[in-house]
């Protein structure tokens, strides 16, 4: 029951307020962790392009006959690169190439190049 010209919110209007408010909040922190995670997984595909890259050209600067499979760990154990030579004729191998790392929930994840080198 209302007295005169009462202004303002009842309380029950300010818990309603603020259970939407609270949900809101939840969501976007819950948004907030996907993105995160989407940018860790972001920032470890670049950086195997990157080593990928990088033993690419590693490997075309040496003579043929140090052209063979390995495999390689790098920043401490965070990446392994696996890589694997095959003999396409006298002037061209075929060389495949992947780098394997595990995100923070322990699930492995992989980046796969395969190119071809003249020798």
């Amino acid at each position: 029951m209302k007295l005169g010209n009462d202004k303002g919110f009842s309380i029950l209007e300010v818990m309603v307020g603020l259970v939407i408010f609270t949900l809101g909040l939840v969501l976007l922190s819950s948004m907030m962790m996907v993105a995160l995670e989407g940018n860790k997984w972001s920032d470890n595909t670049t950086r195997t392009v990157q080593i990928i890259r990088d033993k690419i050209e590693h490997f075309r600067n040496l003579p043929p006959a140090q052209l063979i499979s390995g495999s390689q760990s790098l920043e401490n154990g965070k990446y392994n690169c696996n890589w694997n030579f095959i003999q396409l004729n006298s002037k061209l191998q075929h060389l495949c190439m992947v780098v394997t790392w595990q995100n923070e929930r322990g699930i492995a994840q992989a980046c796969t190049t395969n190119t071809y080198i003249r020798i």
